[in-house]
């Protein structure tokens, strides 16, 4: 839990409030694998379409999740900050993507698990709490992401029973071992409202928007 009270304060302190979007699936919902192919690799070896939010796995030796929010047209994904885009073609479970230097990659619809907690949640409540200010997490199959609107970044996590901790240690090794106390986190369940509790009994507060 101290990892991601600690990511909260980053993004406190570092980008203010801005109104919350309208939230909605988009054509490329789920999870998509590169197919391997080109003369260079893309930024993202994986990525993961779960209603107005991409993120992006950058390699198996550096397994974590960078994202943003973004919108969709016809031919191109524009990604919050506004600074590129993307053009892309859709046909059945093959996503081919030119991104902002022109290169072209194929990915590949694949599998995906769903997460106990599976869902887009708003922060409402709860220690450190700033009514002005909108911050998600996001859980969308083995992937939890923090951030605000405009940037996310996430990790892989595991669940066992009404906790959940990440699958690789400090070092980014898969974990061997039981994670210790403070890397497991207790949630509370109910309904619409997520409440999570770190090792001092901090609460957090969520309401489920997507």
């Amino acid at each position: 839990m101290k990892r991601i009270v600690f990511l909260f304060a980053l993004f406190c302190a570092l980008t203010a409030g801005i109104a919350a979007q309208q939230i909605k699936a988009s054509p490329f919902e789920g999870r998509w694998v590169w197919d391997g192919k080109g003369e260079d690799d893309p930024e993202f070896s994986e990525l993961i379409f779960f209603g107005n939010i991409m993120l992006g796995k950058f390699s198996e030796e550096l397994p974590i999740f960078t994202g943003s929010s973004f919108t969709q047209t016809n031919r191109k994904i524009t990604f919050a900050d506004g600074d590129y885009e993307w053009e892309y073609r859709l046909s059945g479970n093959i996503l081919n993507i030119t991104d902002d230097y022109d290169d072209r990659y194929n990915y590949t619809k694949a599998a995906m698990v769903k997460s106990p907690l599976e869902g887009i949640w708003k922060v409402t409540g709860g220690e450190d709490y700033d009514p002005d200010a909108d911050y998600f997490l996001v859980f969308a199959g083995e992937i939890m992401a923090v951030g605000d609107e405009d940037e996310y970044i996430g990790y892989e996590v595991e669940f066992s029973g009404k906790t959940f901790f990440p699958t690789r240690d400090s070092f980014g090794e898969k974990r061997s071992g039981k994670p210790t106390a403070e890397e497991s986190v207790e949630y509370r369940l109910s309904g619409r409202t997520l409440t999570i509790i770190d090792s001092d009994g901090d609460e957090l507060r969520l309401t489920k928007v997507y």
